[in-house]
């Protein structure tokens, strides 16, 4: 079944149980309302974010009617994180607050999605002051900390898993690494591999931050064993350039080249496809790299032309905004190489 037509399908799903919640008893209508959630967790975990918060209006809608707190919870509180994914912070925090005023801390499903709904707006909330892509919050930190907590006393395993994630990115350097061991060993006592790709992921940055290059090669290849499981072209695209450059900065400069080659390839056919922000930022970010192993061939005339490219996408891409340090540092890079070159 392709992926529009199982889209079509859940929204269809959660119609239906919308259609028939009259007439059902208590247990019947909650069971509904679960239902319609479940359908818009699916939306969302395909990237459909639009979708999936129609579906969580109409899980909303479900919940009230069945009286349901914890769902009605859930759904305020995912509706605000799919504002928040689609760049609507000031909307999503409106759906935040909804979700604060019903949520209990006896109803765990509900007080779980909550806190980790909410962590990540104190997250990038910092981010958007900060313009850094990654900044340690202690606030979020704190948050994530009770979400991990409490998952663990309540028997919810995966969530516990997201916190412990969210901690691996959110947390101060000292606990970082720790965090992604400890989720990585969930996940795999747990058997949830579809949490594996993200936290090999954010443990190989986490080591190529401290400097152990070898072990964060190592980290991201696992991480793109992972995601090559999925069909999704931008995570694919993401696992081989993390390994490209963990290539270059262990001196596998040859290696590092022929996966960059492919990958700007990929990047440049998905823009030409659909120019979003999205694609323009990873054929930025490419050509970035491409500058990079060009420096380290001291083709230092290449490399400026692959960094002039990767200026343009990521300026497109408001990089400004959200990696001001990073940008910064590239607009150097090319003015200190046209300095040596005229």
């Amino acid at each position: 079944m392709n992926k529009r037509r199982y889209m079509q399908l859940t929204i269809m799903t959660a119609s239906l149980i919308i259609s028939v919640m009259a007439g059902c008893t208590k247990e019947e209508s909650k069971m509904k309302a679960q239902q319609a959630l479940g359908a818009a967790d699916s939306l969302f975990q395909v990237g459909d974010f639009e979708k999936a918060m129609t579906g969580y209006e109409e899980a909303a809608m479900a919940a009230e009617k069945a009286n349901s707190k914890d769902v009605l919870t859930e759904a305020y509180s995912q509706i605000a994180r799919c504002h928040l994914k689609l760049e609507r912070l000031d909307s999503g925090k409106e759906w935040l607050a909804r979700a604060g005023k019903i949520a209990d801390k006896k109803q765990a499903t509900g007080w779980s999605r909550f806190l980790g709904v909410r962590g990540r707006f104190e997250w990038r909330e910092a981010a958007s002051e900060t313009h850094e892509p990654a900044p340690v919050v202690d606030k979020a930190a704190t948050t994530f900390r009770e979400m991990y907590a409490y998952c663990m006393l309540h028997d919810l395993h995966e969530r516990a898993i997201d916190a412990a994630n969210m901690l691996s990115i959110v947390g101060p350097p000292s606990e970082k690494i720790d965090w992604g061991l400890k989720g990585i060993k969930a996940a795999e006592d747990g058997a949830l591999e579809s949490w594996l790709g993200p936290l090999w992921n954010n443990l190989g940055w986490n080591y190529d931050e401290i400097g152990e290059y070898d072990r964060a090669l190592e980290a991201l290849k696992k991480a793109r064993e992972y995601h090559y499981k999925s069909e999704r072209a931008i995570p694919r695209l993401v696992a081989d350039w993390s390994v490209c450059v963990q290539l270059r900065k262990t001196g596998q400069i040859d290696s590092a080249r022929a996966i960059m080659v492919g990958v700007l390839s990929k990047a440049e056919s998905l823009y030409a496809d659909q120019p979003t922000s999205e694609h323009s930022e990873w054929v930025g970010l490419s050509h970035r790299e491409m500058g990079e192993i060009e420096l380290a061939s001291a083709g230092d005339k290449k490399a400026l032309e692959a960094f002039r490219k990767a200026k343009a996408k990521l300026e497109e891409a408001g990089m400004a905004d959200w990696d001001a340090k990073g940008f910064g540092e590239l607009a150097d890079k090319i003015k200190s190489l046209e300095s040596t070159q005229q």
